[in-house]
């Protein structure tokens, strides 16, 4: 018997593709929001007349925010229905993104930006739940494909519409720019998200959701200062603990937890969460360490640093728009296990020898982004395999969660090893040539959790 094939090679019906383009521009809120902060947080901290560390609360609030309320998102569509909390979302992110553009004081500032940050938590999962409910199980993966080009394009438009936006206009226009963005996408969702009947579920679980939350919330801010110590590290040592917590409560809780860990039974979604995990590592690990490598090392000019950095992005992109026409031909393991040495292959092309010369290098980042890109595209969609309609508010979360934690534990990663003497290549920044390596490493681990083929039968 042959194994089976990447569902890749359904096409989406017209009425498809429009509700992936509606919710393509809601996703489009927090990917745009996240570009034009950081460009801006400089100009906000020299008119609010605080420091940069005050200022860095901009960003680390609307994360932890972000990351507390990712699950309560199965419950609330459980409770309200998809749509109905797709709708909410866009709303108080509109909300906070007026508050942010009125804000005379950081604080006041702060404040907005947590309630964005809710509302980005619980949007992000809740997006996925109406892909895969809407659209359907056997479509996820041409429908991700889709909805992938704005995660690939915003990162690249975003700093040259904040660059103009913060030339003619003062700061607060970047929180302005959110507002027309916010409308359409709330008319459209409106108009097109098709209903969904809410499964009434009364029961919040409030321990697990104060558990889970504050674990996130405490172990990404933990990650994120890995290199401090003080407050981020009693945080970080008190998320591990509400973890184990939560770990506890959830088995006794079973169905009626906060987010299903029984999910992790099912061979399937086991091993998409796994290799979402490790192949989030590798992305979110490799876009810092090549800020790093390219940028400050000082070998590059700042507009080749950019190019390079930019061509990860158009490697996930073109390999996500090839991976229908591979996948009819190809079974799943064997474009994951290709995806896995694209990508390792593309990150030696950035390692010494190599890295002297431009052209590979360029050959490494579109490989490795191209690789990294696809991998992920699997993780997501397979993870919905064999799941019953009650089960998936309970994936995207729990998917999201993993992607989230990949996202910290990778940068958490570069920063520590890049700061620590160790082995050292010239062409290298200090610390830089080990991070690379375990960066690699992981790519390989990737191999260990990525689909098997399946077993003949006789």
């Amino acid at each position: 018997m042959k194994a089976a094939h990447v569902t890749a090679g359904v096409a989406l019906s017209r009425a498809d593709r429009t509700i992936a383009w509606t919710l393509v521009l809601g996703a489009t809120l927090p990917l745009l929001d996240a570009t034009l902060l950081n460009i801006a947080i400089h100009g906000i901290g020299r008119s609010l007349a605080v420091s940069l560390p005050l200022m860095q609360w901009v960003i680390t609030a609307y994360a932890l925010a972000a990351a507390a309320t990712v699950p309560l998102s199965a419950w609330l569509c459980e409770r309200l229905g998809a749509k109905t909390v797709w709708l909410a979302c866009l709303w108080i992110f509109l909300a906070g993104a007026c508050l942010c553009g009125l804000s005379w004081t950081v604080e006041m500032l702060i404040g907005s930006r947590v309630l964005q940050g809710m509302a980005t938590g619980v949007m992000l999962p809740t997006m996925q739940t109406i892909l895969v409910t809407a659209i359907g199980r056997k479509k996820t993966r041409s429908a991700l494909t889709l909805m992938s080009i704005p995660s690939v394009v915003v990162p690249i438009l975003g700093p040259l519409i904040g660059g103009a936006a913060l030339q003619l206009l003062d700061w607060r226009a970047i929180f302005w720019l959110h507002v027309p963005i916010s409308l359409l996408s709330i008319r459209f969702a409106s108009q097109l998200i098709p209903d969904m009947a809410a499964a009434q579920r009364t029961a919040l679980d409030a321990t697990g959701l104060l558990l889970l939350s504050s674990s996130l919330a405490g172990c990404i801010y933990g990650l994120s200062a890995a290199r401090s110590t003080g407050l981020p590290l009693i945080s970080g040592a008190a998320g591990l603990v509400a973890l184990l917590a939560f770990l506890m409560h959830a088995s006794r809780q079973r169905e009626n937890a906060i987010v299903d860990l029984r999910l992790f039974a099912i061979r399937p979604f086991r091993r998409s969460s796994g290799l979402l995990l490790l192949s989030s590592v590798a992305y979110y690990g490799g876009l810092l360490l090549f800020s790093l490598y390219f940028i400050e090392d000082g070998r590059l000019g700042l507009t080749i640093a950019g190019a390079l950095l930019a061509l990860q992005g158009v490697g996930m992109l073109l390999a996500r728009q090839l991976l229908p026409m591979v996948a009819r031909h190809c079974s799943e393991f064997r474009v994951a296990q290709s995806c896995i040495l694209m990508a390792v292959s593309g990150s030696i092309l950035l390692l010494p020898p190599f890295a002297y010369d431009l052209v590979l290098m360029a050959v490494g980042m579109l490989l490795r982004g191209a690789g990294i890109g696809v991998l992920t595209l699997l993780s997501m969609s397979s993870a919905y395999t064999g799941l019953s309609s009650a089960q998936i508010p309970h994936a995207s979360s729990l998917t999201r969660i993993m992607t989230l934690a990949g996202s910290a534990i990778g940068t958490a990663l570069v920063a520590v090893l890049s700061a620590t003497p160790g082995v050292e290549s010239e062409g290298a920044t200090p610390g830089g040539f080990s991070a690379h390596l375990v960066l690699i490493l992981t790519l390989l681990l990737c191999g260990a959790v990525c689909p098997k083929p399946a077993r003949p039968t006789s």
